[in-house]
């Protein structure tokens, strides 16, 4: 059997810059003419030689390349208030995100929601304006305009810069509703152990500025069914593992007043909260931990905010 014979190097063509018949890429010596940069065999101190003259792509001067990673991320309504963390595709009904450049190197392109994020390999450097438009499934836009932010081009070999634009409510060109799962605490009590107990409690939630007039714990065989607009009813021992819950709301910024009162009809719990109705069935948890009137030594008017004790968990949907 023959043995299969090494490539041959012909360094002597570099001086003159020759060129290897059916390499088709200048031979460069890595030192001391051995190994040659360029004959497609990666040995000594190379970390790459794909045996071709493309100097931008991931072999550069038989050295390893990995290009800047410029990274465009959404969200949607992130972050508004305690507790809520953002909606999903699906919530908004989003089934593609439409991201768009405008700067030195200007582009299009249109990917999966699900996907969360677009990259960018070796971007030409300089400021770009990022603009993300949700786009239901046929393909219309879900916000009144898109959504833009400025943002640096990463420049940095091996490294990944990210830019995170969240899409806010105000955005959003079409009514959506929610479920509004929630949970009630007294200084940290349920309605047993309070001090006092309570005995009835009334909830009113409003909605971009508007009281809503849905019910919570709609289908409930356990709690007490009640409109959110600050109807009394009997203290509700809700948990974690099943909670109250307020279906089809509307969705957006909101703010939830609550008070209960003692079987004698004494008020000793009250407190305002600004929070937020996301859209779709899928939202945490939300616990609201009502101060007493008499331990904050003053009988604070039903508008003055209290910062809530928040919880997620899965919700008993």
């Amino acid at each position: 059997m023959l043995a299969r014979s090494r490539p041959v190097r012909i360094v002597a063509l570099l001086a003159a810059g020759g060129v290897v018949a059916g390499l088709g890429a200048p031979l460069v010596s890595c030192g001391g003419g051995d190994p040659v940069c360029g004959d497609g065999v990666m040995e000594g101190t190379e970390q790459c030689d794909d045996g071709d003259p493309d100097e931008l792509d991931e072999c550069r001067a038989c050295v390893a390349f990995i290009a800047p990673r410029t990274v465009v991320k959404w969200e949607f309504n992130g972050m508004v208030a305690p507790g809520f963390t953002n909606d999903g595709c699906l919530d908004v009904g989003a089934a593609n995100v439409q991201v768009d450049l405008a700067g030195p190197l200007p582009s299009t392109q249109q990917v999966s929601c699900a996907m969360r994020q677009v990259t960018y390999s070796d971007l030409a450097g300089g400021t770009y304006t990022v603009s993300v438009t949700p786009l239901d499934s046929a393909g219309e836009s879900l916000v009144t305009a898109p959504v833009s932010v400025a943002m640096a081009a990463n420049t940095t070999y091996n490294t990944t810069t990210e830019t995170t634009i969240i899409i806010p409510p105000e955005a959003w060109a079409r009514p959506m509703t929610g479920t509004f799962f929630f949970l009630l605490r007294w200084m940290g009590m349920d309605c047993a152990t309070a001090a006092p107990p309570v005995a009835t409690q009334r909830v009113t939630l409003t909605v971009n500025g508007t009281v809503v007039t849905q019910q919570a714990n709609v289908g409930s065989t356990v709690y007490p069914i009640y409109t959110l607009n600050g109807q009394q009813v009997a203290c509700v021992m809700a948990s974690l593992a099943q909670a109250e819950a307020g279906r089809m709301v509307p969705f957006g910024r909101a703010q939830l007043q609550v008070s209960g009162r003692d079987t004698g009809g004494t008020e000793w719990f009250r407190g305002t909260f600004d929070t937020f109705v996301g859209a779709g069935v899928s939202n945490p948890i939300l616990t609201f931990d009502v101060p007493s009137i008499v331990d904050a030594a003053i009988d604070a008017p039903t508008d003055a905010p209290v910062d809530a004790g928040v919880e997620d968990a899965a919700p008993d949907a």
